[in-house]
C-alpha cells in the first residue's frame, strides 16, 4: 500500500471512530428515562401516600443525569415545594440510568395516583 492510500485509510478509521464516539456522547433519550422510571414505579407511587387529596397529582422534576447514569440533581420546577416533590427528589436521586458519557438534562412529569381503598 502506498503512503497516500495508507494515509487515506488512517483518516477513514479516525473519522469512523469519531462518529462512534460522537454517538456515545448523546444525552439520554426520553424513552430510556421513561423505562427506568417505570421500572421504579413502586417507589415513585410510595410518594403518593403523602398526598392529601384523592386526585392524581403531577410533579415535574428537573433531572440532571451525569455521563455514568447517576442522578446528580432532582429539583421540582415549581417554586412551591411539597412533601410529594421532596419525596420524589429523594427517589429520583437513587435511580440509575444507562451511561451516555455526557450530561443529560430533562424535565420529567411524575404522576402520582392515590390508592383506592376497598
Amino acid at each position: 500500500m502506498n503512503r497516500s492510500a495508507a494515509s487515506l485509510s488512517f483518516a477513514l478509521v479516525l473519522a469512523a471512530s469519531g462518529l462512534a464516539a460522537a454517538e456515545e456522547l448523546r444525552p439520554l433519550k426520553l424513552e430510556a428515562v421513561d423505562q427506568v422510571i417505570e421500572q421504579n414505579d413502586r417507589a415513585v407511587q410510595a410518594c403518593a401516600r403523602a398526598a392529601r387529596g384523592r386526585d392524581t397529582l403531577a410533579v415535574i422534576l428537573h433531572l440532571e443525569i451525569d455521563g455514568d447514569g447517576k442522578v446528580v440533581a432532582a429539583v421540582p420546577t415549581s417554586e412551591k415545594a411539597s412533601a410529594e416533590s421532596a419525596c420524589l427528589s429523594r427517589v429520583a436521586r437513587k435511580l440509575h440510568f444507562p451511561s451516555t458519557g455526557t450530561v443529560s438534562r430533562v424535565d420529567y412529569p411524575f404522576m402520582l395516583t392515590p390508592q383506592l381503598r376497598r
